[in-house]
């Protein structure tokens, strides 16, 4: 009798057993299905929020487009969300486009500040100078003797993206260092072009701090730039009334021609491929024949366009115009 008493404890004790498993198991699984279901809704919630953050971001570049005439489409989209995060962040917004898109259709002088942080503006005078060394050294001589060969006395550069400056302002000191007296000789046309106005602002003042004169050679500064004392350098007449600073587009500005050189450094990298290739395009129309087109090192020639130009010298991005 007691064995058979505690038999019908032992099972009795097992059933209870199997049964809570069975509650344990079905408690589990439930649970697990919540924590699905949660990870469902956050991951829901996250992929919404950035479906409807990208949508605001394509509304904002149409939305400069619109007020501004500026084409942001052809700019890679990494580089101008972060150009455009730091303008909203510096404003006190946080990551939503959709706020921002507002605050600017209520605050419309917004959108030129907004220009001026996606334009960066970094340069200096001889930035690169291997660059110019080959510009002063194979480049200008090559040209120059066309020029003679051909009896033309006309010498038309364009340095697109020109910043504050620099860039032109080097390339008319070098063909001063150059051509000396011979300089006058020719009518030379520096045409220096930028999105940005405020950027030309300064550009067309010339005036630039010690840093900014870096590269130069001690002897050259007295003699292109006069100093204020306080520790500002202003470029010289000799070599501002060889540049014009024009405001134009790249993207969607008017097309130049006639061009016997091309500087355009450190410009296409902020740019998608296929406007790469059609901004290269542009520079092919506008340059003579044999003109040269002058890239920033870290830039490529696209496959799309290689055709047009003959490199001729790898390293420092120098391209001549090939006839097709």
């Amino acid at each position: 009798m007691v064995i058979q008493s505690n038999k019908k404890l032992y099972y009795k004790f097992l059933s209870i057993v199997v049964k809570n498993i069975a509650t344990f198991n079905r408690f589990l699984y439930q649970f697990q299905l919540l924590i699905l279901y949660s990870r469902f809704c956050t991951l829901y919630r996250v992929e919404t929020m950035v479906v409807n953050n990208e949508l605001a971001f394509n509304t904002l570049k149409k939305k400069i487009w619109d007020r501004t005439g500026v084409d942001c489409s052809s700019y890679k989209d990494n580089y101008l969300k972060r150009r455009i995060d730091v303008r909203m962040k510096s404003k006190g917004f946080g990551t939503s486009y959709d706020d921002y898109t507002k605050f600017l259709e209520k605050n419309p002088d917004e959108y030129k500040a907004l220009l001026n942080d996606i334009t960066i503006n970094v340069t200096e005078f001889f930035r690169d100078s291997e660059t110019f060394n080959a510009f002063r050294n194979e480049v200008l001589p090559q040209v120059l003797s066309d020029k003679r060969n051909r009896k033309s006395k006309i010498l038309r550069i364009w340095s697109a993206g020109c910043s504050i400056g620099e860039e032109p302002y080097t390339i008319g000191i070098i063909l001063h260092e150059k051509l000396g007296l011979e300089l006058n000789d020719y009518l030379v046309s520096i045409h220096a072009t930028d999105i940005d106005e405020n950027a030309l602002k300064a550009a067309r003042a010339g005036v630039y701090d010690a840093q900014a004169l870096k590269n130069i050679n001690k002897y050259q500064i007295p003699k292109y730039f006069d100093s204020d004392g306080n520790g500002k350098y202003h470029i010289k007449d000799k070599v501002k009334h060889l540049v014009r600073f024009n405001q134009h587009d790249l993207i969607s500005g008017k097309k130049f021609s006639h061009f016997d050189i091309i500087f355009c450094r450190n410009v296409m990298i902020y740019f998608e491929k296929d406007f790469q290739s059609r901004l290269l395009l542009t520079f092919y129309n506008a340059l003579n024949v044999g003109g040269y087109l002058i890239l920033g090192r870290t830039e490529t020639m696209p496959g799309a366009v290689r055709d047009q130009f003959l490199c001729v010298n790898t390293r420092e991005r120098i391209y001549k115009k090939q006839m097709m």
